[in-house]
């Protein structure tokens, strides 16, 4: 979903660039992501300049975010453009299990 026809921007906490402002400088800018070189397995954080504050646990079901300086980090474009595909994906995939049971339990033996 495209920020011009999404109404997450709704939810923002009105001090938000505050905020933001806050979270990047403590994290220096610089993405949070913690990656593993895949030949020594290493881990390390990815380090790359970042320029987008995400929150760490996603805010479900329509509730506000958690806007805690605890739950921010700065990540970079592409780490957070994977991060957002993998909560959409969860989000898709729980949307289909709760329409299956819906139609599950719509089954005449369920009902009173």
């Amino acid at each position: 979903m495209a920020w011009s026809s999404s109404r997450r921007r709704e939810r923002f906490n009105p001090d938000w660039e505050r905020t933001r402002k806050i979270v990047g400088e403590r994290d220096g800018w610089c993405c949070r992501q913690v990656v593993t070189d895949w030949n020594t397995g290493e881990r390390h954080l990815c380090g790359r300049p970042g320029n987008e504050v995400d929150h760490i646990v996603r805010a479900g079901n329509g509730m506000p975010d958690d806007d805690s300086l605890s739950n921010l980090q700065v990540l970079c474009s592409y780490h957070h453009m994977l991060k957002t595909e993998r909560e959409s994906a969860d989000a898709r995939v729980e949307r289909r299990r709760r329409r299956e049971e819906a139609e599950w339990y719509s089954h005449p033996a369920f009902r009173a």
